[in-house]
């Protein structure tokens, strides 16, 4: 298939999804063709497509379509990231000022973390921006994630985890890995120390949901030249404070 067909049907599952969520009810197919002006047969192609990625609904009874189970988590999510942005603005920003350090609100993508939204004190060369991403393996927020992951989501990172070095300092197996995510369950807050960036610190808190579950990390950077660890390592109540306060405004709260 060349690339302008690839497009063409790209377009035309867009055409129908923008169709059918802004239709007060369930439509018809020919009502659909009617809205889109496509052809009977590519329509019907088009709806095949989308229903089996979940994104549309055909109801037999009634032979209307809708928007389908997929498309809601989707928006559900894209809502709840929105708000969740509001919801950790002030908070992070306070925390910024107070601190004189770096702020973050990072979210998990996959195999990855995705930044949200940064607040940048010292904005230096590799200072995080948001949509930006990096490890796991070798981030503070990227370790609490895992460390509260099911089992089996966790191995499954394990087993397709690539452990790339970035300094002397960043863990390069599972089982170095593994050996600290207990204690960051039991700490309520990871660290990583020159793991990703030689001149970097940062600590991690998680911000959970209504679901108890962990639905982002709150984190707080600095240039090692800027304080010594301990120091650093002393400020995890006022990041785990700032991370309960984000909690708070979404209607979450840490597992009992």
């Amino acid at each position: 298939m060349g690339r302008s067909a690839e497009s063409s049907i790209v377009t035309k599952c867009a055409i129908i999804m923008d169709v059918l969520t802004h239709a007060r009810q369930p439509m018809a197919f020919s009502e659909i063709v009617a809205d889109t002006q496509f052809v009977k047969s590519s329509c019907h192609r088009i709806l095949a497509v989308l229903q089996g990625e979940g994104l549309v609904e055909y109801d037999a009874e009634s032979r209307t379509y809708k928007t389908g189970s997929r498309f809601h988590q989707w928006a559900h999510a894209a809502w709840n990231r929105s708000d969740l942005q509001q919801a950790a603005a002030d908070p992070m920003t306070r925390l910024s000022e107070e601190t004189k350090m770096n702020a973050a609100l990072v979210v998990l993508d996959q195999d990855a973390i995705l930044y949200l939204r940064t607040v940048n004190f010292d904005a230096v060369r590799y200072a995080p921006r948001a949509g930006d991403r990096a490890p796991l393996h070798c981030t503070a927020a990227g370790k609490m994630f895992l460390a509260h992951l099911s089992d089996r989501r966790l191995q499954t990172y394990l087993d397709s985890a690539s452990f790339e070095k970035y300094t002397e300092f960043t863990h390069t197996s599972s089982d170095a890995l593994l050996a600290e995510l207990p204690q960051i369950q039991e700490a309520g807050y990871a660290t990583a120390i020159r793991e990703e960036f030689l001149q970097v610190m940062g600590m991690s808190a998680p911000v959970w949901n209504e679901q108890n579950r962990v639905a982002a990390c709150l984190s707080l950077w600095t240039l090692t030249a800027n304080i010594d660890q301990d120091s650093f390592v002393a400020l995890a109540a006022r990041v785990q404070e700032t991370a309960r306060a984000v909690s708070d405004r979404i209607g979450g709260a840490a597992p009992a």
